[in-house]
């Protein structure tokens, strides 16, 4: 798949880049600096031995040797903090983008993304592999071959500077030593794959005990093997003898670079003139800083290359994904009901089980209602609301909303109108996916706090005084293992509200929440009530008291709805299930 520019940029556009891009390139600009001034002064302390000048340019050098260290330091962290930095970045855009495209996907790259379907394992599996190679860039120290590159040439230039021919013959000598190293572990690299293929056959056959008679026979420690292992085994040694010879070969070029590039000064001795004492001196040392560079690049680039195919395969996901639209709302629709008409449903049974069904639920929910959804364990409340959300789809159904201008979303099995109605639909339950970042993106999954994100929040802790107390800013950095059950719904609820979802499923909690948590959720209800149809499968006698309209359910069929007085005077079901919830 072919990855555009914008997409690469965007990948590597995160908050606080710009401050950590410039320090990287200042350390870089420093490292050329000292690599263009060390040459001279080495030749300089040579040539001063024995005189005053001597102990001024010994205090230069001991100068330089701090600054390449502390600067090496700098681009260190700075390099750390930028790879912190994007992989936290690629983590949160493929959550968002997986959770906006499960909401619902834009049409144009529908097909394409349902027919890859990636499962949350999936991205967690994307997530872990394809940037576990860009932290390896930091614990391999893979990035300082930079720094170590740009040292290195800007010494070349300097020396150039102070003999011609030998500055120029050593740059050649290094340049075509390097490309000999890179060809090189480019062949050791494929002969390592084909002894790990080798040894995976190897391995096979090994296990294989049960080949067949004709393919079996007794071997000399008196027991039965199969003859497979016989080809397995002798094309296994051979590639690994082969990989031997290459790594053999390989590592004896790298050690011997040194002594080869001593050999090769000697040699344009004559034609470069190099006699003076001081630029022989700097050479050494030179020759000397540029051979750990020569000898790693070879294994840092293929470590490069590696983050480099993770962040391809990230972009290649986020594109199949590439959700266009992050809200609810469709810009021309104006919701004003949903139609719930469900035939029936059935879940497959076990053998000798009598299979459970849901059929016959029949009923409207408009714009500003909270709706309770009720009844013993066991009735199909949470499978109407999992219909509802499109989590379940049966066969015989008729679930759609409505705008004010009679213009209809349908839900069916056709996977544009599933993509098109999920969007309107917001879920807030115990297993609603809240991630360890800030407060921030778990609303809107942004980085950044945009004014009307910040207008929504202070709203929001005027209405629910628990946020406050709670202690919690937009900028609060959450650690999803530490939070509540209560509390992960309560985030998940303002994300709803925030989105604008028009249609908001709610899966209240049954126990295990203090007091000032149960009120917070309850007027969480209330905000997101003002500006959606509120569903909720409620547990809490006064959320069941304060609904619009409740619908009872027993053994999968809609028997009662009403509210709670009239419920009370009509439905025997209704107040056993009362009187369950309050036994005193």
């Amino acid at each position: 798949m072919s990855i555009s520019k914008n997409r690469w940029f965007e990948l590597f556009r995160f908050k606080g880049v710009s401050r950590w891009i410039a320090v990287i390139v200042f350390t870089l600009g420093i490292s050329s600096f000292l690599g263009l001034e060390l040459p001279r002064y080495t030749a300089e302390l040579a040539r001063s031995y024995g005189s005053p000048q001597f102990g001024a340019t010994l205090k230069i050098l001991l100068f330089l040797f701090v600054g390449i260290y502390l600067n090496r330091v700098a681009y260190q962290y700075a390099i750390n903090r930028f790879v912190y930095g994007v992989m936290n970045h690629l983590r949160l855009s493929c959550y968002r983008s997986w959770i906006l495209t499960h909401e619902g996907m834009d049409e144009s790259k529908q097909e394409k993304a349902l027919k890859e379907k990636f499962p949350l394992g999936e991205v967690l599996a994307r997530v872990m592999t394809d940037t576990e190679s860009i932290r390896e860039l930091v614990t391999s120290g893979s990035f300082g071959i930079i720094i170590d590159l740009f040292f290195v040439v800007s010494s070349l230039i300097s020396f150039i500077g102070l003999n011609l021919i030998s500055g120029i013959s050593l740059s050649l000598f290094e340049i075509g030593a390097l490309a000999v190293l890179l060809w090189g572990s480019r062949g050791l690299r494929d002969v390592f794959m084909a002894v790990r293929t080798s040894r995976g056959k190897l391995s096979r056959a090994v296990a294989d005990v049960v080949g067949g008679l004709k393919e079996a026979f007794y071997s000399n420690h008196s027991g039965y093997g199969s003859q497979k292992t016989n080809v397995a085994s002798e094309d296994f040694l051979k590639t690994q003898l082969r990989y031997n010879f290459w790594d053999a070969a390989y590592y004896s070029v790298a050690e011997s670079l040194y002594p080869l590039l001593l050999a090769f000064v000697f040699l344009i001795s004559p034609y470069s003139k190099l006699t003076e004492a001081a630029i022989v001196f700097a050479l050494v040392d030179l020759i000397q800083r540029s051979i750990n560079p020569l000898k790693e690049i070879s294994g840092k680039i293929a470590n490069i290359q590696r983050a480099q195919s993770g962040v391809v395969r990230i972009a290649e996901f986020l594109d199949a994904l590439n959700p266009s639209q992050e809200n609810g709302l469709t810009p021309d629709f104006v919701f004003d009901r949903l139609n719930v008409n469900i035939d029936s449903f059935e879940y497959p049974n076990l053998e000798g089980e009598e299979a459970f069904a849901i059929k016959d639920v029949h009923f409207e929910g408009k714009c500003g209602e909270l709706i309770g959804i009720v009844g013993l364990s066991g009735s199909g409340k949470s499978t109407v609301l999992n219909i509802i959300a499109a989590n379940i789809l049966p066969t015989k159904m008729d679930i759609h909303l409505l705008s004010d201008n009679a213009r209809k979303i349908p839900l069916d099995h056709d996977p544009k109108a599933q993509a098109k109605y999920r969007r309107q639909v917001g879920i807030v339950s115990q297993d609603s996916h809240l991630f360890s970042t800030t407060v921030a993106f778990n609303l809107n999954f942004e980085d950044q706090v945009s004014p009307e994100l910040e207008s929504f929040w202070n709203e929001a802790t005027t209405m629910i005084p628990y946020l406050k107390r709670w202690g919690i800013q937009l900028d609060t950095q959450l650690k999803v293992g530490e939070l509540s059950m209560g509390q992960k719904q309560l985030l998940a609820g303002l994300r709803a509200c925030y989105l604008n979802k028009p249609v908001v499923l709610f899966d209240e909690i049954s126990s295990g929440l203090d007091s000032e948590l149960e009120e917070a959720l309850r007027k969480l209800v209330l905000m997101i009530q003002r500006k959606a149809l509120t569903i909720i499968v409620a547990h809490r006698l006064e959320t069941i008291k304060s609904s619009d309209r409740i619908i009872v359910m027993d053994k999968g069929r809609l028997v009662s709805s009403g509210n709670h007085h009239e419920l009370m005077e009509s439905s025997s079901i209704y107040c056993q299930f009362i009187r369950e919830l309050s036994p005193s």
